[in-house]
């Protein structure tokens, strides 16, 4: 195997989107080919052991970096761990790597070890770098809104999906299987803490005090007593919370976000036992206004950052920020980092600035975008109109 490339997540790892596409991880880029949960026979034949995900088995034990891996190959060369990475180092001890690495073919008896579900787009918030997959109040809003939404024909579309799919068999099925040996379980959304599914799912995993659970969340719903009591029973927690702004930033960006109240499940979920709590943040074209008040936070509350990087929509990127407010934020990170040569995120947004490259046609579409919202929202920041301005 080839240590560059290898990736434990094709043998280990599944993930179901909202609409029951399977998927490898997260990371998996958009072309990926995929099957649908409802629609399989056999996970084992169908899709667990089909050619596509065989060939990628294949492609990252060989030391090829397929496309459907940029995602990782770009944090790492950004000198951000890795998906690849972080799976290699938590799988890798759950399965027998000197039989994969002696296999002469890349079918994989065993099921996976780690779930990663996102059980549907209902969500309360109506981020700007979301879409109507990952927030039924996005998909809602653009329904009533298909007039002024006309003209950005570049916009993800609105999706058409069945949410059912965790209430019937076929998956009942999958999960009843996997669960004797599941070593991680990721529950997401759309925001988990309003979908009905997620606290019978958490209850029903019965090897708990083997088995990690993971949840991100908006930080609008309260963990209530009944649900943290069946997180503590688990071998450990992984708490995200997504912050892409401070105060008024944040209510900008995560429109329909209340600072006040996300900060207050911050301070309460990063205060549990045996949790690993961190903050998700989405690097985009608004950070350069929004990311140095979260930086200041971070730090002054001692929290860790897991960055995610926009790459959709591409008119959100860094890539739309102009030349100005991207040297501008760069500076700033430099000086952080000079006064912080300890924290590793903070290198991560350095070397992801490092590889800005602006495309005036995003930019374009950036500003369009955005105006179209605030016209909609009736939500107007001065700060953000003159991220159009270059500075």
């Amino acid at each position: 195997m080839n240590s560059k490339t290898f990736c434990i997540a094709p043998w280990a790892s599944t993930r179901i989107n909202p609409d029951g596409g399977l998927v490898p991880c997260c990371k998996i880029s958009q072309d990926f080919p995929t099957k649908n949960i409802g629609n399989i026979e056999d996970f084992t034949k169908d899709w667990w052991n089909n050619e596509p995900m065989q060939q990628l088995r294949s492609d990252l034990a060989q030391g090829i970096k397929t496309k459907y891996c940029n995602n990782c190959w770009i944090d790492e060369e950004t000198g951000k761990s890795s998906l690849r990475q972080e799976y290699n180092k938590r799988l890798a001890k759950h399965t027998n790597l000197r039989k994969i690495a002696k296999s002469s073919n890349y079918i994989v008896e065993d099921l996976p070890l780690a779930v990663d579900l996102n059980f549907s787009n209902i969500c309360n918030y109506k981020c700007l770098m979301c879409g109507p997959d990952r927030s039924s109040k996005i998909q809602t809003e653009r329904k009533q809104n298909q007039v002024k939404f006309k003209s950005l024909d570049f916009l993800l579309p609105l999706v058409n999906y069945d949410f059912d799919w965790p209430n019937k068999d076929k998956f009942q099925t999958f999960f009843k299987n996997v669960m004797p040996n599941l070593r991680e379980i990721e529950l997401k959304g759309g925001e988990p803490l309003l979908i009905k599914d997620v606290m019978p799912t958490i209850k029903s995993v019965e090897n708990k005090k083997q088995c990690a659970v993971a949840i991100i969340t908006n930080g609008s719903v309260e963990f209530n007593d009944d649900f943290v009591d069946q997180l503590k029973q688990f071998q450990q927690i992984w708490l995200c919370v997504s912050v892409d702004g401070i105060l008024e930033h944040g209510e900008y960006v995560r429109y329909g976000s209340h600072w006040p109240t996300v900060h207050n499940t911050i301070v309460k979920l990063s205060k549990l036992d045996n949790c690993y709590f961190q903050l998700s943040t989405v690097l985009q074209f608004y950070s350069s206004l929004t990311f140095p008040r979260i930086v200041d936070y971070a730090i002054a509350n001692d929290l860790n950052i897991n960055l995610l990087f926009c790459d959709t929509p591409d008119f959100l990127s860094i890539h739309s920020m102009l030349p100005g407010h991207h040297a501008k934020f760069l500076q700033f990170i430099n000086e952080k980092i000079q006064q912080h040569p300890h924290i590793q995120w903070l290198k991560s947004v350095q070397g992801y600035l490092r590889i800005y490259k602006f495309d005036p046609v995003l930019h374009e579409q950036c500003r369009q975008y955005t105006n179209t919202m605030d016209d909609i929202r009736n939500n107007r920041l001065d700060t953000v109109q003159e991220l159009f301005q270059d500075a």
